[in-house]
């Protein structure tokens, strides 16, 4: 798709977002009040389904953009989208005591649609360095050939010791006196037949290409049949038409090749006119030819091209720059160094000539020359008030000792903790009284719209924007919608070149002050004043974010190559938000306001995600992943390292052997996957049943594991060798969360995503495209009551077990006979390896041990309790008002 489009779009979605801006700034001004929650939560879900549309339709246009300069900018106002919407969602789970959010009402009056507000993308990705990227690639490899070799047929250490044992070689009176046997052709020619993986599928195919071959042939001979005994029925009864004479044949065969051929000409010239125009269109950058489908199109080809070439104008602009540069060092650098100077010197001579003092030219880490050039130092004047209280403040303390000083400082800092406190001790006591307010009916004070700080930030960025671009956005010129605008550039570099230039005037401008100082020190003197002194005080130095540099060695490489071939290092499919495929619980917000538990749907799961791999980095994350065996908990793991391109590692309780289960080879392998997981950030480890470390009783079946061996390296020892600052999330898997200690899990995993229940709507899902994969599957087959009946199966059982019904067999007995849902309810019923899934447990354990579950139901009784309050408080409203009318009467 053209740039035209991408520029159009992006100035549409700039409108909406001010108009929405303005909204929400006029109900924050307003103070928009609601005299119910419902209300509330409809207002505050529809303003935030509207900015996730608009995030949507902005990151869309940033990922497509080929102006390289408007990059910054976009990408400002896409930030601070996200900041708004991440504040919102804070707001409503404040407003609702619930975790997740149903936005359906609220998208409903915005004349939105759950579609519209399903995240697209994160906003950020963090940028692996290339030589890190080809190390993992190189230990890939590596291992690949290892286990191919591992796979061969080596000659084995059994075969070796048994020809020492023989010594063939010195029984030589053995070999004289045996007699020769004959040789035995059958047994030399009999060969185990070794099959392949590849051989199996590609058997397995064939198999399935001649049932579907088989079915056709069955088809069409039923077909056949049923045609010839209606044909012969009809000769018997005297029906038949008879057949036309000789004459009509021919005169029908010559009008019908007639209009065929006509018909064909017609059809080729309009086939070759629309493939001449699809050409031109192409070149043009309209659309392009032969595309199997938008989306297929959109994640290919288009933003393949996209990259290429915002990378080509990249490069292009970065050239230009600095031959500029050059160019203008050449020509302009003994004229700007001399206007720096004369600059300096100016600034030297006001300071003497208003208070008879140089200040000093700042250090470099501080700005250096350039800050007397933005005047970011201090005037005379100000420095004068603060030399002065300097030296009353000294002279006050001039008699007082240290002790005597530390003991004023902290009067001082007791003083502002005790305004803190009363400060604190006011909103609590605030905050009880509208508790109190919001239990008693008649003073209830509804909810009113929360202030935002995040709105003011998206505000700016857009006017900075518009400041920057809105008139060459209006004049449509082509390098506003591609490559780059050189005038712009040209203005950035004479800074640059000026600021470069003052680092080298710091020098000679320094040495000159010396003097200076010198030279006013010896007036002083001469004239019998003191000089002032520079003011000592300590000053706040800026922290400094550590940038680690990570270098690639030999140890490194070898370590990523060993976890490879022990599947610690994994490769994993390309996985995307769609890919855990399911619907919006349409009715969540209705329940919720009907005060019951509303259950999240796959959606809902789909938007918390979002949050949780947008904020993979942003440094260290722990999460746990809680749901029955085949929910998509995998799927999740992979969208997320999938999403921030980040690097998988998996650790399995399962696959540690027992010789294994030690302590040097647990502390060697935490070690290695610690060292790698920080190289090569960011990065994900998957540490697979994390409840099996916490068991309050060990099955039988697991009795010979080192459970908490596992448990002191997989968690703890592994879990201190990361920073705060390190991109790299741990992800638990969780199946069984009852059967553990759910507090020391907890305490490890603090943030917990509950997967949803398969309702009727996800059955039904994986039950509509199976039917459309599958061409043999009739399509009026009735999935619905199937879908009723299948719900609580996993998904990934249901999917698996659906394609494995498919067989050779039944692909032919399904084209003779057809296929009920009957048929595909007996044959899962029939497997004994699956049972539906007690969901009640999970949702019993969420509620009750973890801390958003508790919240929501502390919530749901507290609202509980006051509608019963309310109807009291109504009953006896209508008694006094009966009780009145009585009197009257």
């Amino acid at each position: 798709m053209s740039s035209d489009y991408y520029f159009t779009k992006w100035k549409n979605t700039l409108a909406s977002l001010e108009s929405l801006t303005q909204l929400d700034l006029e109900y924050q001004e307003t103070k928009t009040h609601d005299q119910h929650r419902c209300q509330a939560s409809h207002r505050l879900s529809g303003i935030l389904g509207r900015y996730i549309a608009c995030y949507n339709d902005a990151s869309d246009c940033l990922t497509h953009n080929l102006q390289v300069q408007k990059t910054a900018y976009m990408d400002d106002v896409v930030k601070s989208i996200v900041g708004r919407i991440l504040e919102l969602k804070n707001q409503l789970r404040k407003l609702e005591g619930a975790y997740y959010q149903f936005l359906n009402s609220g998208l409903i009056e915005h004349k939105l649609t759950p579609i519209d507000a399903e995240f697209s993308d994160i906003p950020t990705k963090y940028e692996r360095s290339v030589t890190i990227n080809e190390a993992v690639i190189k230990a890939f490899e590596k291992a690949m050939k290892l286990k191919i070799n591992n796979e061969g047929d080596p000659i084995k250490d059994d075969v070796l010791e048994n020809l020492e044992e023989e010594k063939w070689w010195e029984d030589t009176v053995k070999m004289v006196n045996k007699k020769p046997e004959r040789l035995d052709m059958a047994k030399i020619y009999e060969v185990k037949q070794k099959i392949s993986e590849e051989t199996l599928k590609s058997k397995q195919k064939i198999a399935m290409i001649q049932a579907h071959e088989k079915t056709r042939q069955v088809t069409q001979m039923v077909i056949s049949q049923i045609q010839t005994r209606e044909r012969w029925k009809k000769e018997l009864q005297g029906t038949l038409n008879p057949p036309a004479r000789t004459e009509m044949r021919e005169r029908g065969a010559k009008l019908i090749q007639k209009v065929i051929r006509t018909f064909y000409r017609f059809y080729f010239e309009l086939k070759r006119k629309k493939f001449k125009d699809c050409k031109r269109d192409e070149l043009l950058q309209l659309k392009l030819c032969n595309r199997p489908s938008r989306y297929e199109t959109l994640k290919g080809t288009e933003v393949t091209t996209t990259k290429c070439k915002y990378k080509m104008y990249g490069s292009q602009r970065k050239l230009y720059c600095e031959d500029f540069k050059k160019n203008y060092i050449k020509k302009y650098h003994e004229d700007i160094a001399e206007n720096a100077r004369d600059h300096i010197r100016n600034w030297f001579q006001i300071w003497y000539n208003e208070v008879k003092f140089f200040y000093d030219i700042p250090k470099e880490n501080t700005g250096g020359s350039t800050s007397i050039i933005k005047e970011e130092v201090p005037s005379p004047a100000e420095w004068k008030e603060k030399y002065e209280a300097y030296l009353k403040n000294k002279k006050e303390n001039k008699n007082k000792t240290a002790e005597q000083l530390k003991f004023e400082k902290r009067v001082v800092e007791e003083e502002k903790n005790i305004l803190r406190r009363e400060e604190l001790k006011k909103r609590k006591m605030e905050a009880e009284l509208i508790k109190k307010m919001m239990k008693n009916p008649a003073l209830h004070p509804g909810y009113k719209y929360p202030p935002s700080k995040k709105t003011e930030p998206l505000i700016q960025a857009i006017k900075k924007y518009n400041q920057e671009w809105n008139a060459l956005d209006n004049e449509g010129h082509f390098h506003a919608k591609e490559n780059f605008i050189k005038s712009i550039d040209d203005e950035h570099i004479c800074m640059e070149v000026k600021l470069e230039i003052n680092t080298f005037v710091d020098v000679d401008m320094r040495e000159e002050l010396k003097r200076l100082k010198h030279a006013l020190k010896q007036d002083y003197k001469r004239n019998e004043e003191e000089m002032p002194e520079p003011m000592t005080g300590k000053k706040k130095r800026k922290k400094r974010k550590r940038i680690r540099k990570i270098k690639i060695n030999d140890d490194l490489e070898d370590k990523l190559t060993d976890l490879a071939v022990i599947d610690v290092l994994k490769e994993y499919p390309r996985k995307d938000f769609t890919d855990f495929s399911g619907d919006t619980n349409f009715a969540g917000d209705d329940i919720r306001c009907l005060l019951r538990r509303a259950q999240h749907f796959a959606a809902e799961t789909r938007s918390v995600w979002w949050e949780r791999c947008r904020a993979m980095v942003h440094g260290f994350r722990r999460i746990l992943l809680v749901g029955p065996r085949g929910c998509g908990k995998s799927s999740l793991v992979h969208t997320m390292a999938c999403v921030n391109d980040a690097i998988l590692y998996e650790l399995d309780p399962q696959q540690v052997s027992e010789e294994d289960q030690t302590t040097e080879h647990l502390q060697q392998l935490v070690g290695a996957v610690a060292t790698c997981a920080k190289a090569t950030q960011p990065s994900v480890i998957h540490i697979k049943d994390i409840h099996k470390f916490y068991y309050t009783k060990i099955p039988l079946d697991e009795k010979h594991v080192n459970l908490e061996l596992l448990r002191t390296f997989f968690v703890r020892k592994l879990f201190k060798k990361f920073h705060r600052h390190d991109n790299v999330t741990i992800i638990g898997t969780c199946t069984d969360p009852w059967l553990a200690r759910s507090k020391l899990m907890l305490k490890k995993f603090p943030a917990v995503c509950l997967l949803p229940d398969t309702s009727y709507s996800a059955v039904n899902l994986i039950l509509s495209k199976w039917v459309l994969n599958n061409r043999i599957v009739p399509a009026d087959l009735d999935i619905h009551s199937l879908a009723h009946v299948l719900q609580g199966y996993s998904y990934g059982y249901l999917v698996k077990t659906l394609d494995d019904f498919l067989t050779a067999d039944r692909i032919v007995r399904i084209a003779a006979h057809g296929l009920t849902p009957q048929t595909v309810y007996e044959y899962i019923i029939e497997d004994s390896r699956e049972t539906k899934v007690d969901y009640q447990k999970y949702i019993k354990w969420y509620t009750e041990k973890t801390r958003w579950g508790k919240i929501e139901s502390k919530q749901l009784q507290e609202d509980q309790e006051f509608r019963a309050l309310v109807e009291q408080w109504k009953q006896k409203m209508q008694k006094k008002k009966k009780l009145a009318e009585n009197k009257i009467l």
